[in-house]
């Protein structure tokens, strides 16, 4: 009876390990799936989606979720040398592991175009969320990894997984981040971001009027698509490609310069109206 019961109980232990592990679906390589490389109204729970050598995904809509734990459940989408297009739907990292909603990441001396990601108004990104008595990282939204990897982001929500420790989760210093960026490009023209901005040892660019405060590490405006953004921002100094267009009116002056800056370049202006006054008199 005991070797009976230990029998069952590997049983279980067993069945729980490959339940949780998920299953693994390839768009490209030699096992992968190629015709037709979209997702359309699919749901795709407790899977990770592989998108690599030179194969273009498009989501056109639907669900990606990652399984809740084990060593597939980093993922819900790795992108390897290939391109991802997320037009509308909802891609969530696995829970439990802190797992990440979309890596996208380049292989060194590939024969494949670099991995490439573009995001659009309709989809919806979730880092996974760790769990109590665990003490583990929330997943990030979105990771970018290796140089001459691109993320294009034009609109969507991207919200990080909530950390954990023993006693309690929702930690700041655990929670994952929106965006990280380790290496590689990230270009930003829209879009809601409910976490941190974090840049290590890449570069990201952001479109439209906005501006990046170094001391309160915070980046605050209006992005291209008209979304506003207020987001904390760590790492090296962003690129801000500056759109007057999308100043709310007030403000349609206003530029990203220093406001001493602005200053200096209104009394010249005013030395320029007074000395052309003076001449006019004459």
């Amino acid at each position: 009876m005991a070797n009976l019961s230990m029998i069952v109980e590997f049983g279980v232990l067993l069945s729980t390990i490959l339940a949780v592990q998920g299953e693994r679906v390839w768009f490209g390589g030699d096992s992968g799936t190629t015709d037709p490389n979209v997702i359309d109204g699919q749901d795709y729970n407790s899977h990770n989606i592989f998108v690599v050598d030179g194969t273009k995904l498009t989501l056109q809509s639907g669900s990606i979720t990652a399984p809740d734990s084990g060593d597939d459940g980093e993922d819900a989408v790795r992108v390897v040398n290939a391109n991802f297009h997320a037009i509308s739907g909802k891609i969530s990292g696995g829970q439990g592991v802190g797992g990440t909603g979309v890596t996208i990441t380049t292989e060194r001396n590939s024969e494949y175009p670099n991995g490439t990601a573009t995001f659009e108004a309709g989809v919806e990104v979730y880092g996974g969320d760790a769990v109590r008595e665990t003490t583990t990282q929330g997943g990030d939204a979105i990771q970018v990894l290796q140089g001459g990897s691109t993320v294009t982001i034009n609109g969507g929500k991207f919200v990080p997984g909530t950390g954990c420790t023993i006693k309690v989760c929702g930690t700041p210093t655990s929670d994952g981040v929106a965006l990280q960026v380790i290496m590689g490009e990230a270009i930003i023209k829209g879009g809601t971001f409910e976490g941190v901005l974090s840049n290590i040892n890449g570069k990201i660019e952001l479109h439209g009027c906005v501006e990046y405060d170094k001391d309160a590490g915070k980046i605050t405006g209006v992005m291209l698509d008209g979304s506003d953004i207020d987001v904390e921002y760590s790492g090296s100094k962003p690129k801000i490609v500056y759109v007057t267009d999308v100043c709310p009116l007030n403000d349609q002056t206003h530029t990203p310069e220093s406001s001493g800056g602005r200053v200096a370049i209104h009394v010249l202006l005013m030395s320029f109206s007074f000395i052309l006054s003076m001449i006019t008199s004459q």
